[in-house]
């Protein structure tokens, strides 16, 4: 029996022998810049610099790197604080990098196989090199969030449909992987679709090429880890040219949150009513403070004219916001819509600011097709005819403007806001015929919209919050039969372009419409008269009643949660040039 034993052992070895010799290739030695360099960067340099050196450890240099004999011994990883704790496991408090759930992740097999071979073979590192602190990657890469705009802003433009340079096509997946040389799935230092961006500089193959600017080492190590984890393209997904614009632009909402230096918690200073000028303009808006509290959102059955959709009276927790007085309006929409703000201060050859920078990064809509009044009226008539994005991208690019945080509703603070501590169906109570003292719809409004503050007030001292226009919330719309008691800011964020939500009745609209809990899906239809191929992402050039207004929170949220409430990276991507 052991004789039988020792001769499967022997087999086994042979087998395993065969195995390596035939498929397994030697690894060509680890360069510190193109593999290492990265990894240091990415991961390790932003606790251990020269002006944040965590336990009194540099790992931007070599001669710093070294001065210890425990972080890297050389030929021995096993011996390598920065190897070891690299490879322990995510609940161990001394893994490296430090984990958080929000932001880090262990470094991938094939960083750690580079760090192990790294200092097995010597760890060499040009003194004369010096690392700088880059930003960490995402846990898992997501080809739409990540690598497609990377292709998009950098690759497409030469290497499209209509303009194949090289006959290489990188606009869908198809071409893409047409041959092994562009891109060798799990193989990334065979990928010329990433080797050719690591040259250096002044290499005349270098991509993307002069004058463009060469790609980022967050942006090269994307790419360098999506090929190596199998380059998954899926394949509907097709890719569009876009163009890299000078300065800022195009902007994130996560490098504005950073950029606007946003702090965390409560927002210091009176929580009380306030007039926001917008600097380098005349024009101004009223933002009131809505208190903290608890109410009852939606509508009972007994309410004359509800709605199917609506949820049935159920317990909501609202923190505190400030919201507009008025809804958002074309003089000031406009002064981002169409680029006035720009214009102006060109004009008037006005230097811009640190924030008129910032602001001038945030993209803008392609210009409309016809007057999006449409004839109505726009000197202090509310701004119509915008998407939800459009109206979130706005928050983005007035928040750049201000220096404050600014968004749109959620659903739930937006009937919170309207109701202003009542229980009716509208605040001022339960009778229809009371409205045409307080708002704008069908049979008063003389067939249009009407300029903003010419009713009375709700108890919480907002304007038009019944009627005129329908107001854009940050939700996604769903039949709300789900909603349940002991919400605490609630928000549906959207996962598909269509339904999303807008409250409050418009200017076109019979009473019942106008009621606090109504709610109303945005629709394909609103987009019928756009000549545009394919329809626009700024314009709903039929909804002729949805309009907007800006909310301020009292407590600003963490950088990670920055996409509920601006427009997510992904859809940032999909925004055309202008």
């Amino acid at each position: 029996m052991n004789l039988f034993n020792n001769q499967i052992s022997l087999l086994a070895g042979s087998l395993t022998l065969i195995h390596v010799f035939t498929f397994a290739a030697e690894p060509e030695p680890v360069d510190f810049i193109r593999d290492v360099k990265p990894i240091l960067e990415l991961n390790c340099v932003s606790c251990h610099r020269e002006d944040k050196a965590k336990g009194k450890l540099r790992l931007d240099n070599a001669v710093d790197a070294f001065k210890s004999d425990e972080v890297i011994v050389k030929g021995k990883p096993e011996d390598s604080l920065l190897y070891v704790l690299a490879t322990l496991p995510t609940d161990d408090d001394d893994v490296m990098p430090p984990q958080d759930s929000t932001k880090s992740f262990l470094l991938p097999n094939f960083e750690l196989d580079i760090l192990k071979r790294w200092i097995a073979e010597g760890a060499k590192w040009p003194k004369e090199v010096t690392l700088q602190t880059a930003k960490r990657l995402p846990k898992t890469i997501d080809f739409a969030e990540h690598i497609q705009p990377i292709l998009e802003f950098n690759c497409v433009r030469c290497h499209r449909e209509e303009n194949a340079k090289g006959k290489l096509r990188l606009d869908n997946a198809i071409d893409a992987f047409k041959s092994d040389e562009v891109i060798s799935k799990g193989k990334p230092l065979a990928s010329t679709l990433y080797t050719l961006t690591i040259l250096d500089a002044d290499d005349d193959d270098i991509m993307p090429p002069e004058p463009d600017e060469p790609l980022t080492v967050g942006e090269t190590w994307l790419l360098r880890r999506w090929i190596q984890e199998g380059a998954n393209w899926p394949e509907d997904i097709k890719l569009l040219a876009r163009k890299k614009q000078k300065g800022i632009s195009g902007i994130t909402p996560q490098e504005l949150y950073k950029k606007l230096g946003f702090k965390l918690g409560p927002v210091k200073g009176a929580f009380d009513a306030f007039t926001q000028d917008i600097p380098q303009t005349d024009i101004a808006f009223g933002m009131t403070p809505i208190p903290a509290g608890t109410y009852k959102m939606g509508s009972p059955s007994k309410e004359a004219k509800r709605a199917k959709d609506e949820p049935e009276p159920h317990d909501v927790q609202i923190g505190a916001f400030w919201m507009g007085t008025h809804e958002v309006t074309w003089d000031e929409y406009e002064l981002w819509m169409i680029d006035i703000d720009r214009t102006q201060r060109q004009q008037l050859k006005k230097e811009a600011d640190g924030l008129d920078l910032l602001a001038d990064g945030v993209t803008r809509p392609t210009p409309p097709y016809t007057d999006m009044s449409f004839g109505m009226g726009k000197d202090g008539y509310p701004a119509i005819c915008m998407t939800q994005l459009a109206a979130r991208v706005y928050c983005m690019w007035i928040s750049a403007k201000t220096g404050r945080f600014y968004r749109l509703p959620t659903e739930a603070e937006w009937e919170y806001a309207c109701r202003a501590g009542t229980t009716t169906a509208y605040y001022f109570g339960n009778d229809p015929k009371e409205l045409k003292n307080h708002g704008w719809f069908f049979a008063n409004s003389r067939f249009q919209y009407q300029p903003i503050g010419k009713k009375p007030a709700n108890p919480w001292g907002l304007y038009d919050m019944h009627g005129n226009v329908w107001e854009w919330c940050l939700d996604q719309y769903v039949d709300a039969s789900g909603y349940k008691s002991g919400r605490n800011n609630p928000l549906l964020s959207p996962t598909k372009l269509y339904p999303r939500l807008v409250k409050g009745g418009g200017w076109d609209d019979d009473p019942d419409r106008l009621r606090s809990a109504a709610r109303l899906g945005s629709d394909p239809t609103w987009k019928q008269q756009d000549p545009q191929i394919p329809k626009s992402v700024w314009y709903h050039t039929d909804a002729h009643w949805a309009g907007f207004r800006l909310v301020r929170p009292r407590k600003i949220p963490p950088v990670e949660d920055i996409e509920k409430y601006w427009p997510t990276l992904k859809e940032m991507v999909a925004i055309p040039d202008r």
